[in-house]
Order: structure tokens, then sequence, then C-alpha cells
């Protein structure tokens, strides 16, 4: 199983992460490093990882290769593991100060980042079908 992030296809912020994971995304053999799922297409990965909807409004979810599943800052850190750029300030998430400011920044994103006017998919979403 690909590693998996699931992000909020509404919030300019997680679009601006998945454009920019999207350039890294091909690995060495042609093939792509994750999935990029917007929540709002995750129903499949809500029933089959037990995921908690309202959670998925207000973080990003990985879950990885073995199917644990991380959110918020741990979530990015899990994340760098597979984008090295994201190493830089990823375990500052992890900490108490980085999860509240996680929190905060989410609870804040669509005024501060902005909102889209229709839900962002990323061209390595994979259809519910092959989920």
């Amino acid at each position: 199983m690909k590693p998996i992030l699931i992000y909020d296809g509404y919030c300019n912020l997680c679009i601006s992460l998945v454009k920019t994971l999207e350039t890294m995304n091909r690995g060495r053999d042609g093939d792509f490093k994750a999935r990029f799922v917007p929540f709002q297409r995750a129903e499949k990965l809500i029933a089959e990882h037990r995921l908690n909807p309202d959670e998925l409004k207000s973080a990003i979810h990985f879950i990885s290769e073995s199917g644990e599943v991380f959110k918020a800052g741990e979530a990015v850190a899990k994340l760098a593991e597979h984008f090295p750029m994201l190493k830089i300030g990823s375990g500052f998430f992890k900490t108490e100060l980085g999860e509240k400011l996680y929190k905060l920044i989410a609870a804040n994103r669509y005024g501060a980042f902005g909102c889209a006017d229709e839900c962002y998919v990323s061209e390595f979403y994979e259809s519910e079908q092959n989920q």
C-alpha cells in the first residue's frame, strides 16, 4: 500500500502543500511515492481506517504503508520521511508548542489563506474504486 495524505481539498494552504509535493512525488522508478486524497472524497478510507470525519476537517492525516494513521503535527513528521524537504521544521510540529500552533493555524486557515471555489483533486488521486 502506498502512503496516503488526506487533506482539505478546499483549504488553500493544504492545496499549496499538495501542489508542492506533487512535483516531488515521482520516484526513481517512475512510480509515485504517495497518494493525495481530499477528505471530501475519502469515504472508503474513512470506513476502512475508522477515521473521524470531524477530525479530518481540522487536520491533515497521513496513513503509512502499514496502515498506521497519524494526524496534525505527527502527520507532517511522517510525511517528511517520504519528502525530505519537509524535514526542515517538521519536528517542531511534534512538540506541544508545535501542536498548539498547528491547531491555531488549522482553525483559522480559511481566513488566513482562503478557501478554493472547488475541491482540489491531485493528479495522484486514484478513484474510489481503487482505494
